[in-house]
């Protein structure tokens, strides 16, 4: 039974830390500053090794006569694209006439329209976007409508159709830099069905960047962790005391009579203050806290109205009365005795 209040006191003594505080500082800091860690750790690996690359590559293989892309392909990842074909003969075989049978490989810049108009009625392999960033994703279908070139027998390279043309055997490349979503690439192999091997290449000037809202994070659970380790780690009791010393502080004394008189006669006399008042003032708000009752109240003052004169009482109003009236202005003689007759008058009446 002795040794529980021992025990309290130890727990209750000045130096010791409180439960909140040892929570604060011992969980929670630990966790925030761990979390602060892993956010710039994770920030650093997104600007170093899992950094976007500049240069996308993604390739696909068909064996449809005509390859377009779709419209908002070409600027899909930035504004620079390149874009390359290789054809090779389905029946090309290693003999000493291969070289015969290498099929001429067209590549044209249009519009969507245009390249709906001559590829209409036959297989087409629409170049849809990306599967991953080393993947395109193809798809083939048939164009609907008559091929105009049937009608009026214009080789692909000679049409008036296309923007920017280019020919080539076996293999042709084309670099363009446009933000037009409705521009298309439109390859034709004009012997028939070949394997066309398609390889598109983006070059990025401004990669995304994925470190900078990790750093963010980082830096705002690193300040949380300090803020747990002093501010919050305090006990709300010592915060409340800190906070009304400092409100305490913080407010003004109040102006009396006085003071306010003098700031209205002379501007910036009723600002000033003598310590005295100061220290009297923080003097009676620490006796009020401390529970001081100050110094006992005067007695109240018993007036008996049977041991008062009325009549000398109206006379000093009276009195009062006439002193104020004149300072203000000069009575004659007869005026006063006027007055005299008339107050002797008044007073007789109230004695009978």
């Amino acid at each position: 039974m002795e040794q529980v209040p021992e025990e309290k006191d130890e727990m209750t003594r000045p130096g010791k830390p409180s439960r909140h505080s040892m929570i604060m500082r011992g969980i929670v800091t630990p966790i925030f500053g761990l979390l602060a860690v892993t956010a710039i750790v994770l920030g650093i690996l997104n600007a170093t090794v899992w950094k976007p690359s500049a240069h996308v590559d993604a390739h696909a293989r068909t064996k449809a006569a005509y390859v377009v892309t779709d419209p908002g392909v070409l600027p899909l990842v930035d504004s620079k694209v390149t874009m390359r074909v290789d054809a090779t003969s389905a029946g090309a075989s290693a003999s000493a006439d291969q070289d015969s049978q290498k099929p001429t490989v067209c590549m044209a810049l249009t519009t969507a329209k245009d390249a709906a108009g001559w590829t209409a009625g036959h297989d087409v392999a629409r170049v849809r976007g990306l599967d991953n960033w080393q993947t395109l994703s193809v798809g083939r279908d048939t164009s609907p409508g008559k091929s105009v070139k049937n009608d009026q027998g214009v080789a692909f390279q000679d049409s008036d159709m296309w923007q920017q043309v280019t020919c080539s055997d076996s293999s042709v490349s084309m670099s363009l830099k446009t933000d037009d979503p409705q521009a298309v690439l439109l390859v034709a192999v004009p012997q028939g069905a070949h394997s066309l091997g398609l390889e598109m290449l983006w070059q990025r000037d401004k990669l995304p960047n994925f470190a900078m809202p990790f750093y963010f994070a980082g830096g705002l659970l690193a300040l949380l962790a300090v803020l747990s380790a002093t501010v919050f780690a305090m006990d709300p009791a010592k915060r409340r005391k800190q906070t009304e010393s400092e409100q305490e502080d913080e407010e003004t004394p109040e102006v009396s009579v006085v003071q306010a008189l003098g700031s209205a006669i002379l501007p910036g006399l009723g600002n000033r203050h003598t310590p005295a008042s100061g220290r009297r003032l923080r003097h009676a708000r620490g006796q009020a806290r401390q529970g001081d009752p100050g110094p006992p109240p005067r007695p109240p003052v018993v007036i008996d109205p049977r041991n008062r004169n009325l009549v000398a009482d109206q006379q000093e109003g009276d009195d009062r009365r006439a002193d104020d009236m004149s300072s203000t202005r000069v009575i004659s003689s007869q005026e006063m005795a006027s007055y005299l007759a008339r107050l002797a008058h008044e007073g007789e009446e109230e004695r009978q």
